[in-house]
């Protein structure tokens, strides 16, 4: 008999995934790596993933949100760190990873310290003063990207939500590998020669070194060197590339550059119908505006019309010549009745009756004046006398005593002063008959009389009618201003 052939033992996947979970978590219950930080993300439940990275090999991490509260440093992405923790196998998967517990620096990693250098170079040189404007409504636009790439589907997904009325030519480019960086320059510097609107840098996400290509010399130059405006849509939003800060616009992922670039067409109907309104809104204010001025224009020159004058003169005319008429039956009037009281006046006036009645009045004034001032006379002349007497005796008496009493010489000088003053007391008397009233009518003198009343020059007026009365007659006179 043939000896029975050994069976090999076979296991099922999943047996073996067990059994090498089972060897690596036990002889790796505590590690520490040292790597460079790459392909960085921070998920909202808390929990960190990275890749920890060398020369040669790649390590992915799980770094827990209790433990990654914790820890004392901030990671990202270029940071060398030491991670400790221990290695874990996922069986669905069939992958291992490294569960980190805490981590600490190790130094900043070779393409990080590339970047910095690169940028700092790039800035001195003023590499990062682009700034020209994006039209509002482009109507070329051109995408380099990869052709097959997941960003160029979510630019079209977004573009075909918003303003479509623009044309994209697209560009295929490598993104990602050696020669990246020479194809996207190569068609950077074709690109800038269609006379586009926008030219659009796009990629999707990865890890550092997946989109170094955008952080080479030869791709920044070429961006710079574009006339058209560029927009560097690369990773997501945590991921600064160079092309970044070189471009004129950044956007934080091929999404938002869309978003960036067009104008959401919901909203720019909504701001185009606001305008609509607007305008119709203010297109009939100034109809109604103008309708006023016009109707303003139309009552002006319906005023100016010429018949319109004439009957508005024609009018007045009437109104004024009645006005004159009027005022010429109110003037003959009041002059009518004025030169029936002036004729009135003047009957009563008339300068024979008149002079007739002055003259008797004026010669009984006479006669009383002259007996009046006789009996005047002849009542001061008696009082003169009685003075007279009774100085002369008062004077006797004085004299004879002062006689008794003085030289006999000066008899002769009192009877001196005594025929002295009896001279001046018929100077007095002679005087007195002068000023008589009669006397004086006689000489020229005459009376002025208003009204049958005697006035004094001082008060008459301008224009008064007066009476001058002397022995020769009786004159009306007016008096002159």
């Amino acid at each position: 008999m043939q000896p029975q052939a050994h069976m090999p033992f076979v296991l099922q996947v999943s047996q073996l995934t067990m059994q090498i979970k089972s060897l690596l978590e036990s002889d790796f219950n505590y590690v520490e790596v040292e790597g460079e930080v790459s392909g960085f993300i921070h998920h909202n439940s808390g929990h960190i993933y990275f890749n920890l990275k060398d020369e040669h090999a790649t390590l992915a991490c799980t770094f827990f949100r209790y433990n990654a509260r914790n820890n004392p440093i901030k990671l990202q992405n270029g940071d060398k760190i030491i991670a400790k923790g221990n290695i874990s196998v996922f069986p669905p998967r069939g992958t291992y990873n490294l569960n980190v517990i805490k981590c600490t620096y190790s130094g900043i990693g070779d393409l990080k310290a590339q970047y910095e250098a690169l940028k700092k170079s790039l800035e001195e040189r003023n590499y990062f003063c682009k700034n020209k404007p994006l039209p509002r409504f482009p109507k070329r636009i051109i995408l380099l990207t990869s052709q097959t790439s997941a960003a160029l589907q979510d630019m079209i997904k977004v573009a075909s939500h918003r303003f479509c009325l623009c044309e994209f030519i697209l560009i295929d480019t490598l993104t990602q590998g050696r020669e990246a960086k020479y194809s996207i320059a190569k068609n950077l510097a074709y690109a800038d020669g269609l006379h586009a609107d926008i030219l659009v840098l796009a990629r999707g996400g990865g890890s550092i070194e997946d989109l170094w290509s955008f952080n080479e010399m030869e791709v920044l130059e070429a961006i710079f060197a574009c006339k058209t405006p560029v927009v560097s849509a690369i990773g997501h939003e945590i991921d600064y590339l160079l092309s970044d800060y070189v471009a004129d616009v950044r956007a934080p992922t091929p999404s938002a550059a869309m978003e960036i670039i067009l104008c959401d067409k919901d909203n720019l109907m909504a701001q185009l119908c606001d305008m609509e309104s607007l305008a119709t809104h203010k297109i009939l204010a100034h109809i109604a505006q103008k309708q006023a001025i016009l109707k303003h224009i139309a009552q002006s020159l319906e005023i100016l019309n010429p018949l319109h004058i004439i009957t508005q003169h024609k009018t007045t005319l009437q109104t004024l010549k009645q006005r004159l008429c009027d005022s010429i039956l109110w003037f003959y009037t009041q002059k009518k009745n004025m030169l029936s009281q002036q004729y009135e006046r003047l009957e009563l006036a008339k300068p024979t009756q008149r002079l007739l009645t002055i003259r008797t009045n004026l010669e009984s004034l006479v006669k009383k004046l002259d007996t009046q001032f006789m009996l005047f006379i002849e009542q001061k002349a008696d009082t003169a006398k009685q003075l007279q007497l009774l100085l002369h005796n008062i004077t006797m008496h004085i004299l004879i005593k002062k006689r008794a009493m003085l030289p006999t010489n000066l008899h002769d000088s009192i009877r001196y002063a005594t025929k002295q003053k009896r001279l001046i007391l018929d100077n007095l008397t002679a005087m007195l008959h002068t000023l008589q009233p009669s006397k004086k009518a006689q000489n020229g003198f005459a009376q002025i009389l208003k009204d049958n009343k005697l006035i004094q020059v001082c008060d008459l007026k301008d224009g008064d009618i007066v009476e001058i009365i002397d022995s020769s007659g009786t004159r009306n006179a007016r008096i002159l201003p």
